[in-house]
């Protein structure tokens, strides 16, 4: 049994404008919004298939995921003991975000080579 379902592909861009334009010609997939100021942007339907852009101040490093996987789940702590059980490990336990009016609790996670991916149980319907 699947621990979650694909939400997204997320990648790290610099320049949010940039990085919708690139994935949206490389992709053929429409731009389907833009939000928390421009932060973050889907590219095309949310789901498998989709690539959530998130827009970063720091410059690719060794040290850091520049992509990752989002799982939609029913239950992030269920599926957080689920992921340690099959080896995986807890980055950063469960939140809410955004903090002032929450969307999402996610919790990040990581495989057993330390690629990380985020666990989110939508609080209410997102885009």
């Amino acid at each position: 049994m699947a621990v979650g379902e694909l939400r997204s592909f997320v990648v790290d861009v610099n320049d949010i404008q940039e990085g919708e334009r690139f994935w949206s010609s490389v992709l053929g997939l429409d731009v389907q919004f833009d939000a928390w100021e421009g932060q973050y942007s889907r590219i095309g339907a949310k789901g498998a298939g989709s690539v959530l852009l998130q827009q970063v101040p720091e410059k690719k490093t060794e040290l850091k995921n520049r992509a990752h996987f989002d799982i939609t789940v029913t239950d992030v702590a269920r599926a957080v003991l689920e992921v340690v059980n099959l080896g995986g490990s807890v980055v950063r336990e469960a939140v809410l975000y955004p903090e002032a009016d929450p969307l999402l609790e996610q919790a990040i996670v990581a495989d057993p080579s330390g690629n990380e991916f985020c666990l989110i149980r939508e609080l209410r319907p997102t885009l």
